[in-house]
């Protein structure tokens, strides 16, 4: 895992240099993947998962049949190569707080041979999806979160959208006769914006608000989940009350049990509970694929609206992650991942253990995809985050502690390479007073 992540950032950082100092110009064609592959003596798959990165970072732009070229946004990052180290102190370089995904965690290649299969399907893309999103879909993804989330569900309360805002923009018109809203996580500002932008109210506690959204499945920033005999009370709570539950159920499949906890809308019997499920953690962030599972009563609502929606995901990729899920690569990419992102937990202990020795105590979280430590340090919480954030290292704290500081760290999308030079970094900056 260490070596192969290390060729492709190597390459990343090759190309980065030369454009960077200004030896391949904007508008210039770099090497295809093939001559690029013969000249580096690396395998083509690592040259084009480079080059990926390099496109999304804004240095290159991609041209059909043509190739890749410098991009002129990379005027701005040669700029910034440019400037002077104080002014590149708050550049983020070693990030612990990140909740991206690894690119080691999804086979990019496998989902672009669904895609490839999909746009081929010319008939069935000559017309416009279904505003519910495709039935074929949607059977699938009742079938998995029945499976695995034990869901109260078909696929006619199953309505898919881009992303978890685009469907809260599709619900809170259902829900408009409640008139306000507490978030177990108000930092959540996306979620925050949309019920704002509805004339919602805030409320800052569950007692006083008319709808509860919460996230069971990760009600911390380092992925605390509330037990079950917890959300029986919440779900038995919300039903005695007449309110209603928003379960954001994002990174549910990121536990150290094979199974995760029960969902409130299977422990609610699909009452009262709206389910917010999404792909983007399982498979990659840009592929905004989400979905939300509707009680009986808001079903029948948005039934009389629905064909005022226009669907947000492309009929391509609906066609595709249907077929991905029902060969079973779905349920093989949560595997591969659990498994990955636990490999990179254990590393990071490792680390921690080596680096601190006896100064350092490992906490326990419920997620591989982070790990809490409590390190000793001789400056306060505030101000070790402050040295870190100056030094482009970002980690997420948790509590200040009698001669120490509990923090998160995230093992999420940061290399194994940056781990290493992280952890010697935060214990370096953990020495001395401010």
């Amino acid at each position: 895992m260490k070596k192969q992540n290390s060729l492709y950032m190597q390459v990343y950082d090759y190309y980065c240099n030369l454009i960077e100092t200004g030896k391949i110009q904007n508008g210039e064609k770099i090497p295809s993947i093939r001559r690029s592959s013969l000249e580096l003596g690396v395998s083509k798959t690592t040259i084009e998962q480079a080059y990926m990165c390099l496109c999304d970072d804004g240095y290159l732009v991609p041209k059909s049949q043509s190739g890749y070229y410098v991009s002129n946004r990379a005027d701005t990052r040669k700029n910034e190569f440019l400037k002077s180290p104080e002014t590149l102190q708050n550049k983020v370089i070693y990030d612990f707080s990140s909740s991206g995904v690894d690119s080691e965690s999804f086979d990019l290649s496998l989902w672009r041979r669904y895609v490839k299969s999909a746009l081929r399907q010319t008939e069935r893309l000559l017309s416009y999806g279904e505003p519910q999103g495709e039935k074929e879909l949607r059977e699938e993804i009742a079938s998995f979160a029945r499976e695995n989330r034990n869901c109260v569900c078909d696929s006619e309360n199953i309505v898919i959208g881009a992303g978890v805002q685009s469907l809260l923009n599709i619900l809170c018109p259902l829900i408009k006769i409640r008139k306000s809203i507490s978030f177990a996580d108000p930092s959540y500002i996306q979620g925050v914006r949309v019920f704002v932008d509805h004339n919602f109210k805030i409320s800052e506690n569950f007692d006083s608000a008319d709808i509860i959204y919460t996230s069971p499945s990760r009600v911390t920033r380092w992925g605390d989940t509330i037990s079950v005999s917890e959300r029986f009370k919440l779900s038995e709570y919300a039903r005695n009350t007449n309110k209603l539950i928003i379960e954001d159920d994002y990174g549910s499949e990121f536990r150290y049990v094979n199974r995760p906890t029960p969902s409130l809308q299977g422990l609610s019997g699909g009452e009262n509970t709206v389910y917010l499920g999404t792909f983007s953690k399982l498979l990659l962030p840009s592929i905004r694929i989400s979905y939300m599972i509707l009680p009986p009563d808001l079903n029948k609502k948005y039934r009389e609206v629905a064909a005022v929606y226009n669907q947000t995901v492309s009929k391509a990729d609906q066609i595709a992650l249907c077929s991905f899920i029902r060969d079973g690569h779905l349920s093989s990419q949560i595997r591969k991942s659990r498994k990955l992102y636990l490999q990179k937990s254990k590393y990071l202990c490792d680390l921690l253990e080596a680096e601190f020795t006896e100064n350092v105590t490992i906490g326990k979280t419920d997620s591989p995809l982070f790990v809490k430590a409590t390190v000793k340090t001789e400056k306060p919480l505030p101000a070790l985050l402050k040295s870190c954030e100056k030094e482009g290292l970002r980690i997420i704290p948790v509590a200040e502690k009698n001669g120490g500081a509990e923090i998160a760290f995230s093992v999420s999308a940061i290399s194994t390479e940056k781990m290493e030079k992280g952890i010697k970094l935060l214990k370096e900056l953990s020495v001395g007073s401010e």
